[in-house]
């Protein structure tokens, strides 16, 4: 995939930019587990499935979900085909989430707590 029209040439630079200095590093890796927690709740899959599907440790996941602990692009594209989604499908989300990142975490904020 090639992402010329951002500046970027590769999904490996996509992340890099996304999590290292281009923005809130800590807000930034909160949206990133935020995303992938949930299309995860949204496909009915426990964080265990996941874990076992993607091949990934579920401490790890737990920690990623929680914005905790980052991730590397390979580890993105295992969540990906555990969740049997496109890698491209979450960065999406993730690049569309940062564009606005105050006003997405309001948003889900809202959303969780009228789907509780």
């Amino acid at each position: 995939m090639n992402f010329d029209f951002i500046g970027l040439k590769s999904l490996n630079q996509v992340i890099a930019f996304i999590s290292t200095g281009a923005m809130d590093k800590d807000k930034t890796k909160i949206i990133m587990g935020l995303i992938v927690e949930s299309l995860r709740e949204g496909l009915g899959m426990s964080r265990y499935a996941l874990a076992k599907e993607s091949g990934v440790d579920y401490a790890w996941l737990r920690r990623f979900e929680k914005g905790t602990s980052g991730i590397r692009v390979e580890t993105l594209i295992l969540l990906a085909r555990g969740l049997k989604i496109p890698a491209g499908t979450i960065v999406t989300a993730i690049e569309k989430a940062l564009d606005n990142p105050d006003k997405w975490l309001d948003e889900y904020e809202k959303n969780k707590k009228a789907t509780s």
